[in-house]
């Protein structure tokens, strides 16, 4: 008899007007289920969480079936009763927010969990992080040199062409790649621009990545573009 499929994790993807989808995966690619909320509505938020731990669950999906198209370009960490980088970045109460998700979710097949801690931090935390997260793209910003230096890189990245060139992303992921990683947060920025050059190099990035493939593993060289 097959195990019953169990929540592994909440990916929670914010975009910069505040409004916020919720998925509860079953693993990277599959959810049971997804839900929009908002930053402020803290019982909306606290009301999927615990239909989410007492219903039944529904039999997993492609992701890609459940997310509005809006939210491709949203701000994602992903939550789960592990110890990770996104949840280091979405809670500063990081660890109690690992039990609080194992007390909910944890819970033996057919049994229901508690869902009232999570249901209380959750909305709790999301509003922290929103916030945080648009200070610290206001703040960077703010400071005048910081949007030049990204479309610096983006012209950079865009130049790229070449055949000679085919294996630039070797080293575009120590550069750029790693300084794309840690500025997920200029994805809520309220600058409509800082988030536009974010996105057109995560664009690019990818596209030196399939360049890249071309050549490793299908030995097809060529230039791009």
């Amino acid at each position: 008899m097959e195990t019953p499929r169990v929540p592994v994790s909440i990916a929670i993807t914010m975009l910069h007007d505040g409004r916020v989808l919720l998925e509860l995966l079953a693993d990277h690619s599959s959810a049971f289920s997804s839900a929009e909320t908002h930053i402020d509505d803290r019982d909306r938020t606290s009301a999927i969480v615990r239909e989410w731990v007492t219903a039944p669950l529904a039999t997993p999906d492609r992701r890609s079936s459940h997310r509005p198209l809006a939210y491709r370009d949203g701000y994602t960490l992903v939550i789960s009763a592990e110890s990770t980088r996104d949840l280091a970045a979405f809670s500063p109460y990081g660890n109690s927010l690992r039990i609080d998700f194992a007390r909910a979710f944890g819970a033996a097949s057919g049994t229901a969990g508690d869902p009232e801690p999570l249901a209380r931090a959750l909305p709790r935390d999301l509003a922290i992080c929103f916030r945080r997260a648009q200070e610290k793209a206001a703040w960077r910003i703010a400071q005048g040199a910081y949007l030049p230096v990204l479309v610096g890189y983006l012209d950079e990245l865009r130049s790229m062409t070449s055949i000679e060139e085919q294996d630039a992303y070797e080293t575009t992921t120590a550069g750029v790649g790693g300084i794309l990683d840690d500025e997920r947060y200029l994805l809520v920025a309220d600058d409509e621009r800082a988030r536009q050059v974010y996105l057109d190099l995560v664009a690019e990035r990818s596209s030196l990545y399939n360049w890249y493939m071309d050549l490793a593993k299908g030995g097809h060289a060529r230039p791009r573009r």
